[in-house]
């Protein structure tokens, strides 16, 4: 049996986020991870607005010393056949950040650690409920067997599933079926020039996106909804490829710097999501658990690292007395969410050139789904009026 303050169950960017920002303020909470190592996930680039809570953190240096590099912009073909460019270098916070993942996420782990952090590593969530006396009580599969885990404030950063809100009577609501098929190239650019842009391109049935990743390697990712995709895409690379061949400037990026035959094409869930519930008594939800948003808006780590790092505050708050403090959390993660929605919302309108293609009518539309039986609007007015509500 393990007893603590804090057990944070997931061990990816949010949840060392919110265990660093506790350890550094004298908590040191348990984070129960699932994997042995990290798993691929598409966000591989960082914003430059990321760079001051990087620097807050003392991570600036160790992603220095581990071999990630500078982002300096983003291509997009969007709207229009001609590339579009958006240079970082005259942004007040420097470059973004192209990572290599398992490194990044194994330098989060170190420095939380060295904080004061606990990690256990190959332990699967079971069940999350209250005890009478009102602490929470885990129940997790660990690597000898069943154990225990009791303690005052639970966090979910278990990602888009929300395994503990959902077990706590949060709902989520899904918004759309996006995915991502992703496959990577080795090297062959053999000392050419460098590209340390991120592109996006828009296609007639959703987009693609492609960066070069430290060690030489290009990651390509198709972005669709999941019942518009053909999953031969999944068992065969000459059928990713093909798909491939129909984005012409990420199709010559790969000519360029791909060396021949990707890795197998790996699905991955890129829709958006929120839970209707992201704090309540004695336990909050950071990151994608709380809120995942659609890649195009290059929000993933950045907002999962900020929201674990301000949650740290509101638990630190909670937990000496102040009732109000989850409240003002949730507040954040509103606020943050509707300003979101129109910009996405926004975004989508701007590719016009396929406004017949399904894929496209439906982010032009007013349809949205969800798992509860509720349904939502994303028209304007709808999410206008949802924004001003929050604000």
């Amino acid at each position: 049996m393990f007893t603590t303050d804090v057990v944070i169950v997931g061990g990816g960017p949010a949840g060392a986020a919110i265990a660093l920002a506790l350890a550094g303020r004298g908590i040191s909470p348990i984070i129960l991870e699932a994997h042995s190592e990290s798993q691929m996930k598409v966000g591989e680039c960082l914003p430059p607005t990321i760079n001051p809570l990087l620097d807050h953190l003392g991570l600036t240096e160790r992603l220095r010393r581990r071999g990630n590099l500078p982002c300096y912009g983003n291509r997009f073909v969007w709207g229009s056949n001609s590339i579009e460019e958006r240079d970082f270098i005259f942004g007040t916070t420097g470059p973004g950040w192209r990572l290599d993942r398992a490194a990044f996420e194994d330098e989060l782990m170190q420095a939380a650690t060295e904080a004061g952090a606990r990690w256990h590593y190959d332990r699967r969530l079971m069940s999350c409920s209250r005890e009478k006396d009102m602490r929470f009580k885990l129940t997790v599969r660990g690597l000898k067997g069943i154990e225990t885990y009791r303690s005052n404030f639970v966090v979910d950063a278990t990602g888009r599933a929300a395994r503990v809100a959902g077990s706590l009577g949060a709902r989520r609501f899904i918004y759309d079926r996006l995915v991502g098929v992703a496959g990577t190239f080795p090297d062959v650019s053999h000392g050419t020039e460098e590209d340390s842009f991120t592109l996006v391109e828009a296609v007639s049935s959703g987009w693609w996106y492609s960066s070069r990743l430290p060690g030489g390697k290009l990651i390509a990712v198709y972005m669709t909804d999941g019942d518009l995709l053909d999953r031969a895409v999944l068992h065969s690379t000459d059928h990713w490829l093909a798909l491939l061949k129909q984005a012409t400037h990420t199709a010559e990026r790969v000519r360029k710097y791909g060396s021949g035959s990707p890795s197998q094409p790996r699905i991955l869930p890129a829709h958006t999501v929120r839970l209707t519930k992201v704090a309540g008594e004695g336990w909050l939800a950071v990151g994608d658990s709380a809120v995942a948003y659609d890649p195009l808006a290059s929000h993933g780590i950045a907002m999962a690292m900020g929201s674990g790092f301000n949650a740290a505050s509101n638990i630190i708050d909670y937990l000496s007395g102040h009732d109000d403090a989850l409240r003002s959390y949730e507040d954040l993660i509103d606020r943050a969410f509707a300003q979101y929605l129109l910009m996405h919302h926004d975004a989508y309108l701007h590719e016009s050139r396929w406004s017949n293609e399904l894929f496209w009518r439906r982010r032009h539309g007013p349809a949205l789904m969800s798992d509860s039986d509720t349904r939502m609007t994303n028209t304007p007015k709808a999410l206008a009026n949802y924004a001003e509500g929050v604000r």
